[in-house]
């Protein structure tokens, strides 16, 4: 029997199986194509799934298939910039660039790769789902094989990433939120030759032009995306022909400029799953949600997914935690992913205006909102924090994404910081704001609770650690110890999945913090 099986390998299965593999749980993927789809649906990524990538060792295989992304301008009915989605400043909190865009076959290769490593995760290409049933303890799949024949897996735990149309969700009879938007648009992906790149745009353009709204994306190398909204008179089975695409391209590039590598008609929807868990069963990826892309938190939504779900199972099934860990999954996950769809419906309301006269009071009010200027927008500080499920609603930073710096360590080396320990929790905290004996004690609750202790120094060098000892390190630039300060904490408590579970004010109470994380992990 397996400790989990998924169903589903694009990027959200394969991510989720190395992350499981990684934990040491044995894993059964089961997909139906043989071969990864060869041409590119998303696009892009952010520094919370570069963070997962990194954990699976992969993070510097796959910067040959990625790039920075690029700002975003939203341009109005007469031409005007509307709004600008600017970086970050560095230094970068997690010290990856926010956002990438990429060759998403490619990604998934690397991936596939990676998880062929690992001697626990065994992949079943050519499987079909066909059904399954639940007894108390575990699970039974019903997997038609590439020769036709039927099998049967049994696994304690199943994760549908099986997409939009989730075979799983149906079987559970799970229901779909729908948030009213449900638009036909064309999306276009184009490679243009090298010496016509400089005449496109160098930055991502949202065109909410009423005649037809359109988006233009700089995507790795010479690989542009373009995405038209349809409107009436169009016909979606021609507009997907050569000729339209070209009438559509014309006032960016001519076929003299570039070749079309795919056309493809879409529905952007925005749903979310009423529930993403029952029992035994787990939705993850675009079978839990299915988010409009004008922010581009399609895929890194369900590579959250990933990285929630993934600790949890493995806190269960090893006995480090109670059952009642997996509710937290869809607590935790669903009103995320609820605020992130819901702001990227507005966006897309926003661009997609095709009435001339709203689409004109739409721009004046967005310019009168910001002073007549164009408003500057940070695209990380949109994704909300947890705010329900395994945190400290009581304390500072709770439910926020954990910084992760480069800091140096015993033997003078640089290293991102969540390479100091494997996956778990763990207490850091601000050297010279404990005292020794405090420490001490704390430390040996601490190790009974598998919760890794790393001291933030202020300077100097660091001793090597030992088994039972605390982990020093220094910072480079200062991230973490600028973002404790600035919310008044001596130290926070982060679970395996870098979310903060809570935020200390001083040493007095983090005994008490570490007792009550305790008593909800096995409760």
């Amino acid at each position: 029997m397996y400790d989990v099986a998924i169903v589903g390998y694009g990027p959200v299965g394969a991510t989720l199986a190395g992350l499981l593999g990684k934990l040491d749980l044995s894993v059964a993927v089961f997909e139906k194509s043989m071969e990864i789809y060869p041409k590119p649906r998303a696009v892009g990524f952010d520094h919370d799934a570069m963070r997962l990538f990194q954990r699976l060792g992969i993070s510097e295989l796959i910067q040959p298939h990625i790039e920075p992304f690029r700002e975003e301008i939203y341009v109005g009915a007469d031409d005007r910039v509307l709004q600008h989605f600017k970086h970050m400043e560095k230094p970068y909190p997690l010290t990856w660039n926010p956002h990438f865009t990429c060759n998403q076959p490619s990604i998934e290769k690397v991936l596939r790769d990676a998880n062929a490593d690992l001697p626990n995760v065994h992949v079943a290409l050519g499987a079909e789902f066909i059904k399954f049933e639940q007894s108390l303890d575990h699970l039974e799949l019903h997997i038609k094989g590439s020769n036709d024949q039927s099998n049967i897996c049994k696994a304690k735990y199943l994760i549908g990433c099986d997409g939009a149309s989730s075979p799983i969700r149906r079987q559970v009879g799970i229901g779909m939120e729908n948030f009213d938007y449900d638009e036909h648009w064309i999306v276009v992906d184009m490679l243009v030759k090298e010496e016509f790149l400089k005449q496109l745009p160098n930055v991502n353009v949202q065109y909410c032009k009423p005649q037809r709204p359109s988006t233009m994306i700089c995507c790795p190398g010479n690989h542009r995306r373009w995405e038209f909204m349809t409107v009436p008179g169009d016909n979606l089975e021609e507009i997907v022909s050569e000729n339209r695409i070209w009438e559509l391209l014309k006032p960016w590039i001519n076929p003299s400029q570039a070749e079309i590598w795919r056309a493809a008609a879409y529905r952007f929807h925005a749903l979310v799953a009423n529930d993403w868990h029952d029992k035994r069963i787990f939705l993850a990826g675009d079978s839990a949600h299915q988010t409009p892309p004008f922010l581009g938190q399609g895929m890194c939504q369900g590579l959250r997914d990933a990285g929630n779900l993934a600790w949890k199972l493995k806190h269960v099934i090893s006995n480090q935690a109670d059952e009642n860990l997996l509710k937290t999954y869809t607590q935790e996950r669903r009103p995320n992913v609820l605020a992130t769809t819901k702001l990227a419906k507005e966006c897309g309301l926003i661009i997609s205006e095709r009435d001339p006269q709203k689409a004109i009071e739409r721009d004046k009010k967005m310019l009168a909102e910001n002073n007549g200027d164009t408003k500057f927008i940070l695209r990380q500080e949109l994704i909300p924090p947890l705010d329900s499920g395994l945190i400290d609603l009581s304390s500072p930073l709770a439910g926020s994404v954990f910084p992760q710096p480069v800091v140096r360590i015993f033997d003078n080396s640089n290293i991102l910081l969540d390479e100091v320990t494997q996956s778990c929790f763990r207490l850091v905290i601000l050297e010279e704001k404990i005292s020794k004996s405090e420490l001490h004690k704390i430390s040996q609750q601490a190790i009974s609770s598998s919760i890794k202790i790393i001291i933030l120094k202020p300077d100097g060098s660091c001793a090597a650690p030992t088994e039972s000892s605390s982990i020093e390190v220094v910072e480079t630039l200062g991230i973490l110890r600028k973002w404790l300060n600035d919310a008044g904490c001596i130290g926070v408590i982060v679970r395996p999945d870098h979310y903060v579970y809570s935020g200390m004010v001083s040493s007095s109470n983090i005994s008490n913090c570490i007792s009550a994380l305790t008593g909800r992990l096995l409760h």
